[in-house]
């Protein structure tokens, strides 16, 4: 919990200054990708995260890792800056809340689309659609098949459920048949 605080706090800034010098959008491009790498490469979690790799040597790998693919200037000089005050163990936690900060300042949510076999691109389509017309917000959904659901989908938006499947009804029906009993 305290981690998402001090990687919401850094995110924060860091997209105000983003913001301040229009470089939101190379930002955002280089955030996704870090949050990417490191969600891929356990290793370098691993290392970022341990207190025996001193910051010099953490962030030497760390200019290896990403220089390359940086495609913003604040990037780098903001790696550079977290690790020199002895926070790149937040790094994941900052670029996770830079997104999340970016999503909300572009109207953008993101939810998952839960169905009992694969839905067609048309349905996922006009789900999204129906969505975005409902809340004049963009909507981004990550598409799930889970065969339990027997029918039907379910759509989960942040903490929010929606529960359209067959299974969801079933098991609405078989509570209120046990509080009618």
């Amino acid at each position: 919990m305290i981690e998402e605080r001090i990687g919401y706090r850094y995110a924060k800034s860091v997209f105000a200054l983003a913001k301040e010098k229009n470089s939101l959008e190379t930002m955002h491009d280089d955030m996704a990708m870090i949050t990417e790498v490191v969600d891929e490469n356990r290793d370098l979690k691993l290392m970022i995260e341990s207190p025996i790799v001193n910051g010099s040597k953490k962030q030497e790998v760390l200019d290896q890792v990403f220089a390359s693919h940086y495609k913003s200037e604040l990037a780098p000089l903001f790696v550079k800056l977290i690790t020199s005050k002895g926070r790149e163990m937040y790094l994941p936690q900052i670029a996770s809340a830079f997104l999340k900060l970016y999503d909300e300042e572009k109207g953008i949510v993101r939810g998952t689309l839960t169905s009992a076999s694969e839905m067609d691109a048309q349905m996922a389509m006009e789900v999204q659609k129906a969505l975005s017309e409902k809340t004049g917000k963009t909507f981004i959904i990550d598409e799930e098949v889970d065969p339990e659901l027997i029918g039907g989908f379910t759509l989960k938006i942040g903490d929010d459920l929606f529960d359209g499947s067959v299974a969801g009804s079933l098991k609405r029906l078989k509570k209120s048949f046990e509080k009618a009993n």
